[in-house]
């Protein structure tokens, strides 16, 4: 049951697609999986606590990694994972929590310390918005956070199914200096998530010098923004007398499919009403899907030896 549930999940970002196949990996080679004294490599369990209202989340600073993660641990004898997550919150957090729900909601591989491996499997969980109050001997650091505080705060691991749970409509506006940061990492989890095979040529770091220095601020660029999250990113290029260009389009992996690149793409016809110019990577089927039911016709295939990457592209154009 435990093994299919994780092979039924839809990955809400790249770290979670690889956890996915590193945990039926691991799994498999188990004889008693949720027992942390028979192997190093275990079964545990953790909770996503969001208040009763789904507008806060609940995250504990750890004692040992001074990360803020969710409350969660290992499974004792006799329980299932989602009985295990919801204890474990109670007694991290001195609150009154109920299951949401017995479906997992992610999966996460990590080190436990001491040499030991995760196998995380995470589930809903709900408590009124009351003061935490951790007995002795847990971390006393337990707060309630708004959504964005909490998916700035949260370990990387965590980050993906906090932006997928956010609740909101996605609201597109012109980027601000402020947002350079945020479309950073955009950018980079969405490049993780759709283009696995295509190499990221820059670090991260140029990633971000790149994002505050080059582009926001100094392009016509748009974002879409729930409550203080930016979930996309779109440039657009005028030309000049001709077709303009969509320089980037990005979204981050768990806003895929809601709606956010249509809307885009709207915009940006009316922006370029004249025409419009693209290139994406031959390997990321999805976006030529998604830019040929919006009309736009594969112009130029290349081999790539014109972009940093090396990588195989297409050029896609749209005419009113």
């Amino acid at each position: 049951m435990i093994r299919s549930a994780v092979l039924a999940r839809r990955p809400v970002d790249a770290r979670e697609r690889d956890a996915i196949a590193r945990f039926v990996e691991l799994f498999d080679g188990l004889e008693r999986p949720f027992d942390e004294r028979a192997n190093k490599v275990h079964v545990t369990a953790s909770a996503i606590l969001l208040s009763d209202d789904r507008r806060r989340v609940l995250l504990h600073q750890h004692k040992r990694l001074q990360l803020w993660l969710q409350p969660g641990g290992h499974i004792d004898a006799g329980e299932t994972p989602w009985q295990a997550a919801v204890r474990e919150a109670c007694e991290e957090t001195g609150l009154p929590a109920v299951l949401a729900g017995e479906e997992l909601i992610h999966v996460d591989v990590h080190s436990g310390g001491r040499g030991h491996i995760h196998l995380d499997l995470r589930y809903l969980v709900e408590s009124p918005l009351d003061a935490p109050a951790p007995p002795e001997g847990e971390s006393q650091e337990v707060r309630w956070f708004a959504w964005h505080m909490a998916i700035d705060a949260a370990d990387p691991g965590l980050e993906g199914i906090l932006r997928a749970l956010q609740p909101g409509e996605a609201k597109i506006r012109q980027a601000r200096h402020t947002d350079s940061s945020e479309c950073a990492q955009v950018y980079l989890r969405s490049r993780a998530f759709a283009l696995p095979t295509v190499p990221l040529v820059h670090e991260p770091r140029e990633v971000r010098r790149w994002m505050a220095d080059e582009v926001v601020g100094r392009t016509d660029m748009w974002v879409a923004e729930v409550d203080g999250t930016v979930v996309g990113l779109m440039v657009l290029d005028h030309g000049r007398g001709g077709a303009g260009w969509i320089e980037h389009l990005y979204l981050d992996p768990a806003w895929v499919g809601r709606r956010v690149g249509d809307r885009f793409i709207e915009l940006a016809k009316e922006r370029l009403a004249a025409g419009i110019e693209l290139w994406t990577f031959q390997a990321n089927e999805a976006a030529a899907r998604f830019y040929e039911r919006h009309g736009f016709v594969a112009a130029e295939r290349t081999d790539g030896a014109g972009n940093e990457e090396r990588s195989p592209d297409i050029r896609y154009a749209w005419q009113p």
